[in-house]
């Protein structure tokens, strides 16, 4: 059997702690953790023909990566992310007009729309109307089953409401976390978030996550609600977690896996990378066995 392919499109960047670096971006963060879980996970992005990027495009190979769907770009340089830890919660300041601002639709990249099992983008890479043109062009590529998922994953001030919108018209699975979901009733107008979602916006698939409270996935027939998953994260860190939530789920959703064990694994799968530092840590093939 051909192994799913999961596109991760969008932005891909350095995380850049006090002390170290570390390659990021929530789009490369799913496509890396959905290989690692078994499936093609591509990252679509861009980087500036400069040290960071050819740096940034080594990693991510050596991870195992097809990295021939990330751009290059001659003029702006490759994204960066100041990244600041406190209590364990982390705050971003992102840099502005980077390659991946200028996303272009190109023959391989429709050639990648028509060929994904499933799509993962947000709303960051939407920031620029160059990025956002061709993220929404490269959607309206795909094939009428490939499964588009959203996270709304907002960072302050890279968005408006016209793309939080837009985005979840694009999407048959939203996942956002409780600032999100209090930010989608002010922007509908909505009582019932998810009757909002589900009925109006015509999404298939709502995840909430909820950080220590757990996550709840939500369908037009089914509300599920799992606890976390303690682990000792003492030696962890915040970043990337969500991503490697979105993996999973994306992960067992293609897989139709019964909705209360998908959320439970990718519970699961989270606490495993929190427990680790940086958006991509390779977990033992003994942890991943009992989670793919």
């Amino acid at each position: 059997m051909n192994k799913p392919v999961i596109a991760g499109l969008g932005e891909v960047l350095w995380d850049v702690f006090p002390e170290y670096k570390r390659a990021g971006g929530a789009p490369a963060n799913v496509a890396f953790h959905a290989s690692q879980l078994g499936n093609r996970g591509i990252p679509a992005s861009r980087v500036g023909d400069d040290e960071d990027g050819a740096e940034l495009l080594n990693l991510l190979s050596s991870h195992g990566l097809d990295i021939s769907y990330i751009q290059k770009d001659d003029v702006a340089p490759t994204g960066t992310v100041e990244v600041f830890i406190s209590d364990g919660e982390a705050s971003y300041t992102i840099s502005e007009d980077v390659a991946w601002d200028h996303l272009a639709l190109t023959s391989s990249w429709i050639d990648l729309a028509r060929e994904a099992d499933a799509v993962c983008f947000g709303t960051l890479a939407q920031r620029d109307e160059i990025s956002r043109r061709t993220i929404r062009q490269f959607l309206e590529n795909t094939s009428g089953d490939c499964l588009k998922i959203a996270d709304i994953n907002l960072r302050e001030p890279h968005y408006t409401d016209d793309i939080i919108k837009k985005t979840i018209e694009l999407a048959d699975v939203v996942k956002l976390n409780e600032a999100e979901w209090k930010q989608l009733g002010e922007i509908s107008g909505a009582d019932d978030v998810r009757q909002w979602l589900l009925n109006e916006m015509n999404v298939t698939t709502i995840c909430l996550t909820k950080g220590s409270d757990g996550a709840e996935l939500m369908t037009a027939d089914e509300h599920l609600i799992e606890p976390v998953h303690p682990v000792d994260s003492s030696n962890g860190d915040s970043v990337g977690v969500g991503d490697a939530f979105t993996a999973a789920l994306t992960h067992h959703l293609l897989r139709k896996t019964p909705l209360d064990v998908t959320i439970r694994v990718a519970n699961k799968y989270a606490a495993q990378v929190a427990a680790r530092k940086g958006a991509m840590p390779e977990l033992p093939e003994a942890v991943l066995s009992s989670l793919s």
